[in-house]
């Protein structure tokens, strides 16, 4: 793994390697293609990325979840009171980078070594299945870091600054950069996703079926996200049915599952693979992120989750089965409970419910009310009291309920800030009240703004702060 672990410098911009020269020598075998890669999904799971704060910083400062003045953490977060010097935010943009340089570095080096057949006709297939997953990476690491350092796409906002992109040439150390708008961002990322697609395809069975890298369900899944974020309906309810199809034959097959509040409830906290992942993070005690991880965010470090989003819970829904006091008072859950080891348990990124929701949401969007809301009744009748035939008739009722469903199905898994910012919902939590969420973009940090290499700070962020 020394090959693939990176080194930050004074713009996240650059990444050199540790050990790694980047030379016609330092490349030669697809083994070294695979350690770049593995050092992207290393980076990408790590908790200054998808491991913590790229899930936990959205829901901190979203109204779900608030973190403990005794702890510290996160604390300046759902408090309102971070500055553009956060550690959380610059160690969130160096990563977002690494996962990008890395995966970009893999793809230029293994195109170089099939153009010139270093690459046996044999070991072709492994190829095409690491540049696809190398593809995918890059653009979920850009898809993230456009939503929380930029604002939500619109069209007023798409000429609006986005993150600074790039295609098969990573910026040197010493090279000016600016950020692309927010238009040529999504761009970018939807072009990576369908490279991604087409490496994936020509590897065929080499291409991972496994939840734990971006095969094709979920790269399905995190363009069904993307489509999602441009108001691409019809887009996204395809891309999100192809993903649920890769796993469980069909998008019909997936929805005819039931689930008991026992199941619910054990299949969190887990260390391998569960029946609803499409793409989840793995962990183990080899990580060593005890004290960084989601984990002990809410639990010895006494993170809560916001009254206002557990009042969206009925009493008799089967999702409460998870929840529990905090150690300092509050409730949390058991979704980040190791069952082997309380700090250790996968993290789940694309979900089955997620792709069902994506569809009952795009069909309402497009006037298919009896598809929205049969596709919404999966993780629905997880209120046990609630009947297919009383979900709302209208397709605005319809909409605000699926927009309510999706905090009651995803609190803590990081999912509500980027939808009220695209839904451009007012929000209110425990400590404010009427939010325009969809004004606000995280400050780029300051260690980037002042290493002089061009990228422009979101100017008056402050401003669109909630008042408390």
């Amino acid at each position: 793994m020394s090959l693939a672990a990176t080194l930050l410098s004074s713009c996240s911009l650059d990444t050199p390697m540790y050990d790694f020269k980047d030379d016609e020598q330092a490349v030669q075998a697809l083994t070294d293609i695979k350690a770049l890669m593995h050092g992207s999904y290393s980076a990408l799971g790590n908790y200054e990325f998808l491991g913590n704060y790229a899930v936990s910083l959205g829901d901190f400062t979203s109204g779900m979840s608030t973190g403990s003045s005794s702890s510290g953490h996160l604390y300046a977060f759902s408090n309102f009171t971070f500055a553009e010097t956060a550690d959380e935010l610059s160690d969130m943009w160096g990563y977002g980078y690494k996962v990008a340089s890395n995966a970009t570095m893999a793809i230029s080096k293994a195109k170089a070594m099939l153009d010139d057949g270093r690459v046996k006709a044999s070991e072709q297939a492994t190829a095409y299945s690491y540049i696809g997953q190398c593809y995918a990476l890059k653009a979920m690491a850009f898809y993230y870091m456009v939503n929380y350092f930029a604002l939500p796409y619109s069209a007023a906002n798409a000429s609006k600054p986005g993150i600074v992109i790039f295609d098969m040439e990573v910026p040197t150390e010493d090279q000016k950069v600016s950020r692309s708008t927010v238009q040529e961002t999504y761009d970018r990322i939807l072009k990576d996703i369908a490279s991604a697609q087409e490496y994936l395809d020509k590897a065929g069975d080499a291409a991972p079926a496994e939840a734990y890298y971006l095969g094709k369900m979920g790269v399905n899944a995190l363009e069904a996200n993307v489509n999602l974020s441009l108001g691409k309906y019809a887009e996204a309810e395809t891309a999100a049915k192809a993903a649920l199809t890769v796993k469980y034959g069909s998008a019909e097959d997936a929805i005819a599952d039931t689930i008991s509040a026992n199941a619910y409830q054990n299949m969190w906290g887990q260390i391998t693979e569960q029946t609803e992942d499409l793409f989840c993070i793995k962990k183990s005690s080899d990580d060593n992120l005890s004290a960084n991880s989601l984990n002990t965010l809410y639990g010895s470090y006494y993170g809560t989750i916001q009254t206002a989003a557990l009042g969206k819970l009925a009493s008799t829904d089967l999702r409460r089965a998870v929840l529990h006091k905090g150690e300092k008072g509050g409730t949390t859950s058991s979704k980040f409970d190791g069952k082997s080891e309380q700090a250790t348990s996968n993290i789940p990124v694309y979900r089955k419910s997620e792709m069902t929701l994506i569809i009952a949401e795009c069909a309402a969007r497009l006037g298919n009310l009896a598809e929205a809301k049969n596709y919404l009744f999966y993780t629905a009748r997880r209120n046990l009291a609630l009947k297919s035939d009383k979900l709302p008739g209208t397709q605005s009722e319809l909409l605000s309920f699926i927009a309510d469903e999706r905090v009651r199905e995803f609190y803590q898994e990081g999912k509500r800030f980027f939808d009220a910012r695209r839904l451009g919902l007012t929000v209110s939590g425990d400590n404010f009240s009427d939010w325009d969420i969809s004004k606000f973009a995280f400050p780029i940090p300051s260690s980037e703004v002042n290493s002089g290499f061009g990228v422009a700070q979101n100017e008056g962020w402050s401003d669109y702060l909630p008042k408390r």
